[in-house]
């Protein structure tokens, strides 16, 4: 068991690099350390598949079903080679991390084919395998209902039912045989489910997709509305993204940048809404001191024909016409410097409105 926890460990460690390597993958720097981190597990992985039993029909069908996926993962780093090579950023990460998948998938398979192993050894009484392979079966019935994948289970209920029959008779070798046949056809049934999920998640992926282009046809109207043609030129180019995308990690993240576009359509139009109500206000304000001002101005004027005697008073009232004036030809001053221009335009008459009571 020593070489699996080896296999496990390395891709611990390598999970570990992935997500922070990925930062400096987008920084396009240090791609060669992927290439070298791949080639080291790839190494280490080959070692334990050359050190698997051959001893077998099953163990012959197990090394093929490893080396299928070895063989894919030889090439995804071939891939990455030529895509460090040519700098090519986004696909060297792809490659890397596809392959580092497929080489923690094999650990996996080799941890699961020892484990069967060490449990054959330590039971000959063959019962609670099967027990527990039942229990596997019960399991993958459920995630193919769940997953609606119409996989036929006939064969693997056979074989179940012939392992249980063996088992009875004492047949060990026999019930061996069947029960390293019920572990390659469950491995098959759980291959077939994988890519019958992979396909469920495109499927829903591209549901979703087609929902968004709905909501993208509205969020251009709203944008052309506000006049908003940057945003309505960024939407078009999402809109064909999302119609052409065949990948759910391209739908995702284009639909992403739809809700980004959505939010910022919505804080401008918000921002504008609060500028047309402080423009309402400022236009009340205005309208507010028109009317103060023209108040002020008819009371000067009758009492500019009743201050005529008196110079003091006459000062006081074309004093106060002067500053109305201003104040009329400069409504954007402040509003603090505003009311005190009225408050002293409000003296001045009150002044002059004192003289001439006293001289009549």
């Amino acid at each position: 068991m020593n070489k699996i926890y080896g296999i496990i460990a390395i891709f611990a460690f390598a999970g570990l690099l992935i997500p922070t390597y990925a930062i400096q993958v987008e920084a396009a720097s240090g791609l060669d350390y992927m290439l070298t981190i791949a080639e080291n597990a790839k190494r280490y992985v080959k070692s334990n598949i050359d050190q698997m039993d051959n001893n077998n029909t099953q163990d012959w069908k197990n090394r093929q079903a490893v080396l299928e996926i070895y063989d894919k993962s030889a090439d995804e780093i071939d891939q990455l080679s030529n895509a460090i090579e040519n700098g090519d950023v986004k696909s060297a990460r792809e490659h890397f991390i596809s392959a580092m998948g497929k080489l923690k998938q094999i650990s996996q398979m080799l941890n699961q084919i020892a484990e069967n192993k060490a449990a054959a050894a330590a039971l000959p009484d063959h019962s609670q395998i099967i027990k527990r392979y039942e229990m596997n079966y019960q399991k993958l019935r459920q995630i193919s209902d769940k997953l609606g994948a119409n996989i036929d289970f006939s064969e693997m209920e056979s074989l179940l039912s012939l392992a249980k029959q063996n088992s009875q008779r004492g047949e060990s070798d026999k019930t061996k045989q069947t029960i390293d046949q019920i572990a390659l056809k469950g491995l098959q049934i759980y291959k077939s489910l994988q890519s019958t999920n992979e396909k469920n998640k495109i499927i829903r992926a591209q549901a979703l997709a087609e929902r968004y282009v709905d909501r993208i046809d509205t969020l251009i109207v709203q944008a052309k509305t506000a006049g908003l043609l940057d945003h309505v030129e960024q939407l078009e180019k999402t809109k064909n993204h999302l119609s052409t995308a065949n990948s759910t990690s391209q739908i995702t993240k284009t639909i992403r940048i739809v809700i980004t576009i959505h939010n910022d359509i919505n804080q401008i139009n918000k921002n504008n809404l609060q500028q047309i109500d402080v423009d309402e206000i400022k236009l009340s304000h205005i309208q507010k001191i028109k009317t103060e001002l023209g108040q002020l101005e008819t009371r000067a004027k009758l009492l500019h024909s009743d201050a005529i005697d008196s110079n003091k008073a006459l000062y006081y009232v074309e004093k106060a016409l002067t500053i109305i004036d201003n104040v009329k030809n400069n409504l954007d001053y402040p509003e603090g410097k505003i009311d005190a221009k009225l408050k002293q335009i409000e003296r001045l008459l009150e002044a002059a409105e004192k003289i001439v009571q006293e001289s009549t």
